[in-house]
């Protein structure tokens, strides 16, 4: 989503292995884009080499690049293990422990920062559970906005729940011949 010249109330990071994420975020926050950052994610697959939860991890990480940010300018959730959980979590800490940062309340514009694979679900999940929320998705610009700034004819292939997805990826390879073949091996992979 464009992100605009508006002042967002928070950048909210979903918390995974990536630690250039929670720099993404900080990066925001220093641009001036959001006034707060919010940091969801507890133990979850894939992130045992964090060391301990992914939330604590990425404001470990934010702290060690941008460490003039605030320490009261960040909340961490860190018991979450799902994106459902991660939402409820947050909502729940925000009313209890910081009320005038509380959904709906404080926070009401939200750039929302997560996966590429998981984005979707997490903007789905906070429609569905903060529906009064105004939310901007955003990414770090990453391998495909590099392949397209080359001009480079991108073809993607749908992914379902099974193996089907094997076949097509076989027809698109056979029908484009591509001179390059991009995959993402973490994509729902724990």
């Amino acid at each position: 989503d464009p992100i605009g010249g508006e002042v967002y109330d928070a950048v909210i990071g979903f918390g995974m292995f990536d630690l250039a994420l929670p720099r993404f975020c900080g990066q925001l926050y220093s641009r001036g884009l959001a006034k707060r950052i919010v940091f969801t994610g507890g133990t979850g697959a894939g992130t045992g080499r964090l060391g301990g939860p992914e939330a604590d991890a990425w404001a470990a990480e934010l702290r060690r690049t941008y460490p003039s940010i605030p320490r009261d300018h960040l909340v961490i959730e860190n018991r979450s293990t799902n994106t459902g959980e991660n939402v409820a979590f947050t909502a729940a800490l925000l009313e209890a422990e910081h009320p005038a940062w509380a959904f709906g309340a404080g926070l009401e514009r939200l750039l929302v920062v997560a996966s590429p694979t998981r984005l979707r679900r997490v903007w789905l999940t906070l429609r569905h559970q903060q529906s009064s929320l105004r939310l901007t998705r955003v990414l770090p610009s990453g391998s495909i906005d590099i392949f397209a700034g080359l001009s480079a004819r991108l073809v993607s292939v749908p992914v379902g729940g099974d193996a089907a997805w094997v076949s097509l990826v076989k027809e698109t390879v056979a029908r484009t011949a591509p001179r390059l073949l991009y995959l993402m091996p973490t994509f729902q992979n724990p």
